[in-house]
């Protein structure tokens, strides 16, 4: 063991969930207050969710340990049980007495009312807490909520905290769980550590564990960092054996090699091996065949370039045939392998570099801002540039609450262009590798850059660079006329078919009579009005033409560009 080498009280790198531990980066207090939040608030159901190793069950372990001493808890680790399994886990956890071998949702249930009711007359709160949420099958979660409905007039009597991987998410994003998807009144999503927390974090462990000394070098962190995507379980495991090695080695200090080495341990990348040494005439003969062979082939292909004015391609596949022919099977073989290590290296830089690029781009969009996973507060700046007041806890889901107005959300996937199209804000959806999915609010669009909104930071970004995390999902929001059901088009009738009419009126300047009824006549001026906006002239008022028309007639409509 390594302590007595770097004078440590205790292993600073062991992967248990320990509280005193915890490094309370900006990303871990913010998930730390929304979580106290929750609990305070009391009721209803509180989500912390992150990447496998991001430190989840530490922050919540954190939480535990500030609660009141009036609380009650109940810790559910394995949630891969049935409805009547859960309420007796719960139960035992909570010491309330049922009948031996029970099979009665309802009993359970009704034990559990008893005690809550028991708890909050003794001014006593109640929380149970489910790790590995995203196990947890549909219908569980159903009994699970249906347990919040236990409550008197003044408050709820249970508080539910899940907590799970970015899947569960997805799982509460179903329709059939929308009603515990309101329920939730404080959710955050755990992201891995950028690179200067994870020098802080290393440091901070180090002196937790006692020691003042700085035990790794600035590259060796760096190389982590690269390494792990700054997921705090990674770190720890390798610099655990990064420690063991350099103590093994009478190194004060972790250097870039060692850390190296201990990332190929613990990743499961093979060291590098020297050839296995063959007897010297045989090696010289197979050398001196390949050399003759490739003599040959340079020459062959460069007369064959010259003379068919082939593609690059082209000439490679001749090589690669030519080769199977005139070379030993051994020696494609010997060859084919020497390639391929020598292209991987480059394959694995240019994955490193794209992925340290992502990282920086999102650090520099977001900075301290929310990690919004759900795009519920995205949709709230999107409909406070719409004048519209929207609050995701209040007012229920964005979409639906934005039809109140009058307003129509559509959800898409497109390009930029689609969007300078539509000229209208939306919200996007972007992926950040294993950091996982975030959205921003879309203010403004030019060729080249557009500008976000992330909570209260508005930042611009380049168009190329977005384009490497943007997903293509998105969601706008737009105004559409009265009686509005779909594309208005010819043999329709209604108001919609009214506004249309007068709208063409004002804007092309032709002789119409005003009617519900959509003529040869209105069609014909809707294909003019298109062919001189550069819109497809199909003499259809789809969404795209109704954008542009209100665009153009409407005072205060907020747009990408200003025209």
């Amino acid at each position: 063991m390594y302590l007595s080498h770097f004078s440590l009280n205790e292993r600073p790198f062991s992967i248990s969930p320990d509280p005193r531990f915890l490094f309370m980066s900006n990303r871990y207090r913010e998930a730390l207050a929304h979580l106290t939040y929750g609990v305070e608030d009391g009721g209803g159901f509180v989500l912390l969710t992150g990447e496998v190793g991001t430190g989840k069950t530490t922050v919540c372990r954190c939480l535990l340990q500030q609660l009141p001493e009036n609380t009650r808890l109940a810790f559910v680790l394995n949630p891969k049980l049935n409805s009547l399994e859960l309420l007796a886990t719960i139960c035992d956890e909570l010491k309330i007495d049922y009948p031996e071998n029970c099979s009665s949702l309802k009993i359970l249930t009704d034990k559990l009312s008893q005690y809550l009711l028991s708890c909050y007359e003794q001014g006593l709160s109640v929380v149970v807490m489910i790790d590995e949420a995203q196990n947890i099958a549909t219908e569980v979660l159903e009994q699970i909520r249906l347990l919040t409905n236990l409550e008197t007039n003044q408050k709820k009597l249970l508080q539910i905290i899940l907590v799970g991987q970015p899947e569960l998410q997805e799982k509460l994003a179903q329709r059939d769980l929308r009603q515990l998807a309101q329920r939730i009144t404080a959710r955050y999503h755990l992201r891995p550590l950028n690179l200067k927390e994870t020098m802080a974090y290393v440091l901070h462990r180090i002196r937790i564990a006692g020691s003042r000394k700085g035990l790794f070098t600035r590259k060796s962190i760096v190389l982590l960092h690269a390494k792990t995507s700054g997921i705090p379980r990674l770190i720890n495991t390798i610099c655990d054996r990064a420690l063991m090695a350099a103590s093994s080695r009478k190194k004060n200090l972790v250097s870039y090699r060692i850390m190296r080495d201990a990332i190929r341990d613990v990743m499961g990348v093979p060291h590098h091996t020297k050839p296995i040494k063959t007897r010297q005439p045989l090696k010289l003969l197979t050398w001196g065949v390949v050399g003759i062979s490739l003599i040959v082939l340079i020459g062959l292909s460069f007369w064959l370039g010259q003379v068919s004015n082939q593609s690059i391609e082209t000439q490679s596949t001749n090589v690669e045939l030519t080769s199977s022919l005139l070379l030993p099977k051994e020696s494609q073989k010997d060859l084919q392998e020497a390639s391929e290590q020598q292209a991987k290296p480059l394959v694995n830089s240019q994955q490193a570099s794209s992925k340290s690029l992502q990282a920086s781009l999102v650090d520099k969009m977001l900075a301290e801002q929310r990690w919004d996973t759900t795009g519920k507060w995205s949709m709230q700046q999107l409909m406070n540039l719409w004048q519209v007041e929207y609050s995701p806890l209040a007012d229920g889901a964005g979409c639906e609450f934005a039809a109140s107005y009058g307003l129509v959300c559509r959800s898409m996937k497109g390009n930029w262009q689609q969007l300078g199209e539509y000229n209208r804000p939306a919200i996007l959806k972007f992926s950040a590798g294993l950091q996982g999915e975030f959205w921003g609010t879309l203010k403004k669009l030019s060729s080249l850059d557009a500008t976000l909104i992330f909570g209260e930071r508005e930042v611009t970004v380049r168009i190329d660079e977005l384009s490497t995390i943007w997903t293509g999902e998105y969601q706008l929001l737009w105004q559409a006329p009265n009686g509005y059901r779909g594309d208005i088009r010819i043999g329709d009738q209604g108001v919609a078919v009214v506004w249309l009419t007068e709208k063409m009126k004002q804007l092309v300047d032709v002789e119409l009579i005003i009617s519900q009824n959509f003529t040869n006549a209105l069609q014909k001026a809707l294909k003019v009005y298109q062919s001189q906006r550069s819109i497809n002239a199909d003499g259809i008022a789809g969404m795209q033409t109704i954008l542009t028309i209100n665009g153009e007639t409407l005072a205060g409509i907020p747009q990408l560009q200003k025209h």
